[in-house]
């Protein structure tokens, strides 16, 4: 059964968990800070559970029935008020071995800077290089994808989670395009095909739970390599 998140945004959990602090690791706060400063609509997301929690507070507090209306509808005033989201932290030094080329967002920028984590470049594959900024107690990585345009990431599963922001270009799941801003979700069992845009060099941030399953026997012998 597939189980992909098949749109630009993720499940209202998410934003609900980063718009209240409960998010389990830096790494996931990163991640949900840089999608939200990227996308609109994740900025709209977050404000309306901002806007949502405050009415439910103030009336709790004023001993009033729950209220009657929705996330959506939330999120449809929201719309009308785009200033109302999280303004971003004021940014700090740049970060080591920083490369405007990137076009990383500031929340990354200052996660970087704040840790002393330097960006340094490995071969991942034909066209492909990898940049691992964080790693967990539990086999989790946050890291950097950078592809030229055209190049396919072969077939593949997944043993954990993983999260998939696009910074800069573009990729291809199937017939669903990926541009700045967007995330896709997918799970274990999930299988698929990742084709980079043509328009140009595609830099993604990436957050997975454990490494890549590759049916070819050379792909996996080659993970011992890449460390994905």
């Amino acid at each position: 059964m597939e189980m992909t998140q098949r749109g630009h945004v993720l499940d209202d959990s998410w934003y609900l968990d980063y718009a209240a602090g409960t998010l389990g690791t830096e790494a996931q706060d990163v991640m949900m800070a840089s999608h939200v400063e990227l996308s609109d609509e994740a900025r709209g997301r977050v404000a309306a559970l901002e806007m949502l929690g405050g009415a439910m507070l103030d009336a709790s507090d004023s001993g009033e029935a729950p209220l009657g209306f929705s996330v959506e509808d939330i999120l449809r005033r929201a719309g009308d008020e785009p200033d109302a989201a999280v303004t971003a932290a004021a940014p700090v030094a740049a970060a080591p071995d920083a490369d405007d080329s990137l076009c990383l967002p500031q929340a990354l920028q200052d996660y970087l800077a704040r840790t002393g984590t330097p960006v340094r470049w490995g071969f991942l594959g034909p066209g492909m290089r990898k940049a691992i900024l964080w790693r967990g107690e539990h086999g989790e990585r946050l890291w950097l994808l950078r592809a030229r345009p055209g190049v396919a990431i072969p077939h593949h599963g997944h043993n954990g989670s993983e999260l998939t922001l696009v910074l800069k270009g573009s990729f291809w799941d199937g017939d669903q395009e990926y541009r700045p801003g967007d995330v896709e979700e997918a799970h274990p069992g999930v299988e698929h095909d990742i084709r980079i845009g043509e328009g140009g060099e595609c830099i993604c941030l990436a957050l997975t739970e454990g490494k890549l399953k590759f049916e070819s026997p050379v792909l996996r012998a080659f993970q011992v390599f890449t460390g994905l």
